[in-house]
């Protein structure tokens, strides 16, 4: 297991740091319990991003009370992207006007995972000044989200047939294996444009990362990958690469339909 210690550091670390007026900021919202991003994400910005972009942190605890409370949410709207692993919290209602208005800017978003159910409770009601966003999926995402299959079953991630040319999978080595439990979010909006998909002998292919526009412009990129496993491969680390580089480019390449 990744030590937290690093992390930890970085988090004390970049409330001290001072915005950088040449490099784009992207910021990471941390907030799950599965997957160890508040590892795995930090390493990846220091190993893949940190010579083109500034990266900032904020996070809140696994368990508790306090899970609910995001750490260094005032940098949220200096973000040029917002990168989000996050399960099933409901910040204080600023902290979500925040995010929401970072999405009607028309910024980029990318999503990790259980970033798919971000901000929509399940079992516990939010609490009084804090907020969910229910809609955050078919709103941002643009995701179908199901729940998933069980754990213990091998996935296979290859392209499908109408992505060969998306700068997003540039020198990513397909296909690859992930022990990741495979999300259910078939069929698609049909605004979003899938680029990988998932299989799972026995059951139905499901895809696995796709691009989008929100309603305000935003780009978007979301995958259901994001196990710890998945971050020792060169193909998702290059993949996750792309995507930051993707969204945060001038140019849209997002397929209408």
């Amino acid at each position: 297991m990744l030590s937290k210690i690093p992390f930890l550091l970085m988090i004390w670390a970049s409330s001290f740091h001072v915005f950088s007026m040449e490099k784009p900021k992207v910021v990471f919202l941390l907030a799950e319990r599965e997957y160890l991003t508040e590892s795995t994400l930090p390493k990846f910005a220091k190993d893949h991003l940190s010579e083109k972009y500034d990266s900032f942190f904020c996070s809140a605890p696994k368990e508790g009370a306090q899970r609910h409370l995001l750490s260094n949410s005032f940098f949220i709207p200096k973000a040029d992207l917002l990168v989000i692993s996050v399960r099933r919290r409901a910040f204080p209602e600023k902290t979500m006007q925040m995010i929401r208005a970072f999405v009607e800017s028309g910024k980029p978003v990318l999503g990790i995972r259980t970033s798919s159910h971000a901000f929509e409770l399940r079992k516990e009601q939010a609490t009084e000044g804090h907020a969910e966003w229910p809609k955050w999926d078919t709103e941002v995402i643009g995701g179908n989200y199901q729940g998933h299959l069980g754990k213990g079953l091998i996935c296979n991630i290859e392209k499908t047939s109408e992505s060969s040319n998306h700068p997003i999978l540039e020198k990513v080595d397909l296909p690859f294996d992930t022990p990741a439990t495979l999300y259910r979010n078939s069929p698609l909006p049909s605004a979003s444009e899938s680029l990988l998909e998932g299989r799972v002998k026995g059951f139905r292919k499901e895809p696995v990362a796709w691009t989008r526009l929100t309603s305000f412009g935003g780009k978007v990129f979301y995958t259901s990958l994001g196990h710890l496993e998945d971050f020792k491969k060169p193909a998702f680390n290059q993949l996750l690469k792309n995507a930051v580089s993707w969204c945060l480019s001038s140019k849209v390449q997002v397929q209408r339909r």
